[in-house]
């Protein structure tokens, strides 16, 4: 651990990282016998050329951009940390493009650089309890954005029968090569732009409990 701590110290280090990380999550993603638990939504979202605004949980991390439909074009929202610059490398080498913020710096920027690329017919991809947690709490960012934007929010769940969890605020989850896999894109969440404050909350809600609902119906798949 000391080790990658000093590789990733420098910016050969972080590339030499980033480009490990993309051959290690590759490999994992294509071992996994996957199974989609709800194809005919998939298929809509696969074969449409709309905006979309998708979201994971942060401990999911690990393997969510694999599962973006390559049709698209996607803007991933990371934070401005030094460990971040490693994801930059591993997004970068998956042909998504990185957005730098998130609520504690850069945030109004971010944004604002989210909307644009909304407007411009792209995708967006956020972990909405990122970067630093609560974990699986829903920020109000994500739902500003499509309140704003009219992007539909598309929840992203997956899940493995084989994992390890490791020991961060996050707890994230590595999955083990060749295992059985399960994963679901949720139906479309729209926000309605003019919204009270309550009204707002309860989309917030609706969000944060349509990730925990299609996380524990994944998680069924292998209990």
């Amino acid at each position: 651990m000391k080790l990658i701590k000093r590789i990733n110290k420098s910016s050969i280090g972080q590339k030499i990282l980033g480009f490990f990380i993309f051959v290690i999550t590759k490999f994992i993603f294509y071992s996994i016998r996957w199974n989609c638990l709800d194809l005919n939504n998939k298929n809509l979202i696969f074969k449409s050329k709309k905006t979309y605004i998708f979201c994971c949980w942060h401990n999911k991390l690990f393997l969510g951009p694999h599962f973006l439909p390559k049709h698209l074009t996607h803007n991933v929202l990371i934070s401005g940390h030094s460990d971040a610059l490693v994801t930059v490398i591993l997004l970068k080498l998956l042909k998504l493009k990185i957005v730098f913020g998130s609520s504690m710096k850069g945030g109004t920027k971010a944004f604002l650089k989210l909307v644009k690329s909304i407007r411009e017919g792209e995708c967006v991809s956020i972990t909405p309890d990122g970067p630093r947690g609560p974990r699986e709490k829903v920020k109000e960012g994500i739902i500003k954005l499509a309140q704003v934007t009219g992007a539909p929010i598309i929840p992203l769940v997956w899940n493995t029968e084989k994992y390890k969890i490791l020991d961060s605020w996050d707890k994230f989850v590595i999955p083990y090569p060749f295992s059985k896999g399960s994963y679901i894109f949720g139906k479309a969440i729209f926000i309605e732009r003019k919204l009270s404050e309550n009204q707002f909350e309860a989309k917030k809600q609706k969000v944060e409990n349509t990730l925990k609902k299609l996380t524990l119906l994944s998680e069924k798949k292998y209990k």
